[in-house]
Order: C-alpha cells, then structure tokens, then sequence
C-alpha cells in the first residue's frame, strides 16, 4: 500500500473521530511554494511528522501533543526525521510512526 493511501485513510479516520472527541489535527506538509507573483518560499521544519494532532491526555486531562510518521510497512525514517523524533519526546511530546489505520486505532485508545 502506497504511504499516501494510509496517510488519507488515516486522516479520514482522524476527521470521523474528531467529531465525538475533543482532538485537533492537521497535515503538516513541508516543502516549497510559488506564489502568483513568481516568489517561491519554503513551508515546514525538515523531519516535520506529516500530521499534527493535539489530544487529551487521559491521565491528566491536559493537550497531549502527537506528531504522526506516515509510513508504508518497509518505509524507513529520514535522518531529518529522526531529529525531529528526537526533538518532540525530548520536549514531551509523542511522535508515531504510522503504518497501518490499525497503528491510529491503538495510538488514540
């Protein structure tokens, strides 16, 4: 299965979740972009997770901060990735690799 097939069924479980609990997500594209006037600027931090999303903690009720990896079974993090794994856990975040709807399932449990 192609990584941008599981990232879209992911996001689509994302959206149906998020309609009876409280989570924000979002796709954290990186890259660059043309404006209509020519100019081109870069969006995103390199490693960045491809989604985003801000859920309760069950624990302490407080926003738990999730950065998802979208992979496919054999995709492999970059080094930039890694970093940024490293980055998030070390300011308390989560970051997840993300390989199938059922790695999303478990994760929001």
């Amino acid at each position: 299965m192609k990584e941008l097939v599981i990232q879209r069924a992911v996001l689509d479980y994302l959206e149906l979740y998020s309609r009876t609990h409280n989570i924000y997500f979002f796709r954290a594209g990186v890259g660059n972009v043309q404006t209509m006037q020519g100019r081109r600027f870069k969006t995103g931090k390199a490693g960045c997770p491809d989604i985003i999303a801000l859920v309760p903690d069950k624990k302490t009720g407080m926003g738990k901060f999730l950065g998802l990896e979208v992979k496919t079974k054999t995709g492999r993090q970059s080094a930039s990735q890694k970093i940024a794994q490293a980055e998030i856990e070390a300011a308390g975040g989560e970051y997840h690799l993300v390989r199938s709807l059922g790695d999303i399932k478990a994760i929001l449990k």
